[in-house]
Formats: C-alpha cells, structure tokens, sequence
C-alpha cells in the first residue's frame, strides 16, 4: 500500500525529503548559471579567445611532435588553457570560482619560456605529458577488474 513515501535504492524516504533535495539542487543549478551570466563580457571574452587558441593550435600540436616546430603552437594552446581557466574563475561559484586563477596564471608562467623559442624546454613540456599519461593509463589499468 501507498503511503506517501518513495523509494531510492531500497530504502523508504519521505516525500519530503525528496521534495527538499530536489528544491536544493534547483537552488544550486540557479547559482551556478547566475555566476556564468554575470561573468561579465570580458569574461566571454577570454573564453571565446581561448576556445580559438585551442581549437585552433591543438591539430599542429597533436600532428607534429617534434619539439622544434611545435612551439608556438605549445604557447597558443597554454595562453588558450590560461584564457578558459580565467572565464572558468570569473563566473564560477563565488566562493571557489578563485581557485581558477591559480591554473590561468601557471599557464601563462609555464608559456613564458615558449615566447623565447627554447625547443628544450617544449621537449621537457611534452616529456612530462607523457609521462603523466603513462602513469594515468598504469593506475586505471591497474584498477580495472579482470
């Protein structure tokens, strides 16, 4: 018999429960656009710049690995990353939407050497993605039931 309550995953909940829970997460999803809609158009902006960098520079990036071509290329998909993170940190949760900022900026620093043209340096860049990958695939691979 019916008695006003629903059931999630086994377990009898009120009605109201689920009714509040759901009223929460409107309340959050209005908040989370309100900070995009007031991101402000410097925002936008940065955004659109930095979606052009990326989508733009990120086929020469991917295609060509050799270190000595590939440079600015390295430095208009990093400048793109920083420009998103920046849109990402100004309309984000007012709260945390500053934590953002910390990855615009160690783009742009990490992009720096790039501007001079030392191909050693975008060598070690890609070392490092590298191996990143490698130990992401090793711990996912290692994680997967067999």
């Amino acid at each position: 018999m019916y008695n006003g309550n629903r059931y999630l995953n086994g377990r009898n909940i009120p009605s109201l429960y689920v009714y509040i829970g759901i009223g929460l997460l409107v309340l959050l999803g209005i908040w989370f656009v309100s900070g995009f809609i007031n991101a402000g158009v410097e925002g936008y902006f940065a955004l659109v710049a930095g979606v052009l960098l990326i989508l733009g520079n990120l086929r020469e990036l991917i295609s060509n690995p050799y270190p000595s071509r590939s440079n600015m290329a390295m430095l208009n998909t990093m400048i793109g990353g920083g420009l998103v993170a920046f849109f990402l940190g100004r309309g984000g949760f007012p709260p945390i939407g500053a934590i953002w900022y910390v990855p615009a900026v160690a783009l742009l620093i990490l992009a720096a050497p790039l501007m001079i043209g030392n191909a050693a340096i975008y060598g070690r860049y890609l070392g490092v993605a590298r191996d990143g990958v490698a130990r992401a695939r090793r711990a996912v691979g290692s994680l997967m039931v067999k």
